[in-house]
């Protein structure tokens, strides 16, 4: 047996435990957790951490096979100089640098206290990493293709890309999924729809990074309109709802489907009520520090708690950010909107994500539970907030 105590207990699933102590075995499963220094058990020695423990942190969002592009791309310039930057660089970037890059940034990344990730793949650049990791990971098999001619092949491309993360002894869970609300015909969503209801699996989609989003689906116009011609020379004109994005491609979805909506970073009141009240299971991702890097601005993270929504956080890649750091994504939410308890942004950072996955074992810190033990370090003890200088990193594997 293991005891350790901190300034702090998080436990995420009850309230901070001034002094608390953490009791878990030697595979690192909880076997207590009490609010003082345990008179009912015969202890040798307590580790103390000065600083706060939470359990290892879930990372919803995240683009591993980009980490070869961190610092190549000009921050600030918006969403379409961004995908077109990204698309312009990929193509000459050797197997090796990109091979090292996930290595090197995955193990940061686990480091700095994640212990699970749902990773978007477009190529199978981390099957090797995954094989091998002690992070838990969901891959995001993506696709996108625009032109209904192109579904059935952009489909079996991707069902391929799939099979290659399936085939694997470990980390082999894995769903098909939608890039964007703008990206996909309709046949392509409905393959992919239908691919979901069979597996009973979760889907991750793109959703309002910016209001070009917006106005593509109003009438047509906008940046994503040339960007899809960019792609897609001599396509047809696409055919403009006059509604909302989500609502719609909401309707190739059952109500049932498990969804994750990502970034939302000009989400309304009027679009969290339509997936709200379409979506049974419905999860929202904020990646803060992506949505500055590309955008410069922060969703209204305020508006989503209001109207009682499922949070979780994502890190996007490093093409869009500094680091794969759930912390960092957690300090930023909370110098922008400091009304939000530590407590209740740790929850989104550990147990939501955990929910969202089906990592029934992560995120709080609870009997039985083997979540991993993260310390948060050089923080505010008396008012249980973080500082610019706070850190963290991973005591115990999950």
């Amino acid at each position: 047996m293991r005891f350790l105590i901190s300034d702090y207990l998080f436990p995420v699933s009850s309230k901070p435990i001034a002094g608390g102590v953490l009791v878990i075995d030697d595979q690192g499963t909880i076997r207590d957790v009490i609010p003082a220094e345990p008179t009912n058990y015969s202890i040798e020695f307590l580790e103390r951490f000065p600083g706060f423990l939470c359990p290892g942190f879930v990372n919803t969002h995240c683009h591993l096979e980009l980490s070869w592009a961190k610092g190549q791309i000009t921050e600030g310039r918006g969403l379409n100089h961004f995908l077109k930057s990204l698309d312009d660089k990929r193509h000459a970037v050797p197997d090796e640098i990109v091979e090292n890059a996930i290595i090197r940034e995955g193990n940061t990344m686990y480091q700095s206290g994640t212990i699970a990730v749902g990773d978007i793949s477009n190529t199978l650049a981390t099957r090797k990493f995954k094989e091998f990791s002690p992070i838990l990971f969901h891959t995001f098999a993506e696709v996108f293709a625009s032109d209904p001619i192109m579904a059935e092949t952009a489909f079996k491309r991707v069902s391929e890309l799939a099979s290659g993360f399936q085939s694997m002894e470990l980390n082999n869970r894995v769903s098909v999924v939608p890039h964007a609300t703008y990206s996909l015909s309709e046949e392509l969503f409905r393959l992919i729809a239908q691919r979901s209801i069979e597996e009973n699996s979760v889907i991750s989609m793109h959703h309002q990074e910016n209001e070009d989003e917006n106005q593509y689906f109003m009438n047509g116009s906008g940046m994503i309109a040339g960007r899809r011609n960019y792609f897609n020379p001599g396509i047809p004109p696409f055919a403009a709802t006059s509604k909302r994005p989500i609502e719609s491609i909401s309707p190739f979805f059952s109500r049932d489907q498990k969804l994750l909506l990502v970034h939302n970073t000009v989400s309304k009141e009027q679009d969290i009520d339509i997936a709200e009240n379409y979506f049974k299971k419905l999860s929202w991702c904020f990646c803060p520090n992506a949505n500055r890097f590309i955008e410069n601005q922060l969703p209204d993270i305020p508006l989503f708690r209001k109207k009682g929504c499922h949070i979780t956080l994502g890190t996007d890649s490093l093409a869009s950010n500094d680091s794969l750091s759930i912390m960092d994504e957690v300090k930023t939410i909370a110098f922008n909107y400091p009304e939000i308890p530590l407590c209740e942004l740790l929850g989104w950072a550990c147990r939501n994500g955990a929910e969202l996955l089906g990592f029934d074992q992560l995120g709080t810190f609870e009997k039985g539970k083997k979540p991993g033990i993260v310390l948060i370090e050089n923080v505010d003890v008396v008012n249980l907030s973080l500082l610019e200088s706070s850190w963290s990193r991973l005591l115990v594997s999950a």
